[in-house]
């Protein structure tokens, strides 16, 4: 039969004793160890997740601030543009009115030229004309000087010699 032996009940109480003492000094603090580090990667997980949504929100506001500039600056390069045609336009007119200026200044300066050029030609054929009665009328003068001329001589036959 089985004999029991003291050295196996010894050993067999050492067993119990190394048995509770590792439970207690051991798994323990080693059980505690392991609960705490658990509850911080849950913390962890749990910030993590904070942190994600933070950042999605911030994300969806980035996006509609994006989205706001965006019709902001559409809206300002439209009113440019509107700007820049209205601008354009008076440009244009402003041109459009100089030029039509010029060009009737130009239309006068011509219109005085050419008032100019027939005046001077009015005067040079006035002028001309004075010469040619002038020549005319020394002609009928010459004339009339020698028939006064030899109207004296032939009724003065004594005067010549």
């Amino acid at each position: 039969m089985l004999r029991i032996d003291i050295n196996i009940l010894f050993m067999m109480i050492n067993l119990l004793i190394l048995y509770v003492l590792i439970r207690k000094f051991l798994f323990k603090p080693v059980h505690n160890i392991l609960a705490k580090r658990d509850e911080e990667i849950k913390a962890k997980y749990a910030d993590a997740d904070r942190t994600k949504q933070d950042a999605q929100a911030l994300k969806d506001q980035y996006e509609n601030s994006v989205k706001e500039l965006e019709a902001s600056r559409e809206e300002k390069i439209a009113a440019a543009r509107k700007d820049a045609d209205a601008e354009y336009d008076r440009i244009v007119a402003d041109a459009n009115g100089k030029s039509d200026a010029i060009v009737d200044e130009a239309r006068k300066k011509a219109q005085a030229a050419a008032d100019q050029e027939k005046h001077k030609a009015e005067e040079e054929i006035s002028g001309m004309v004075k010469d040619a009665a002038a020549k005319i009328a020394e002609a009928q003068s010459d004339e009339k000087l020698y028939d006064d001329f030899l109207k004296q001589v032939s009724a003065d036959p004594k005067q010549e010699g």
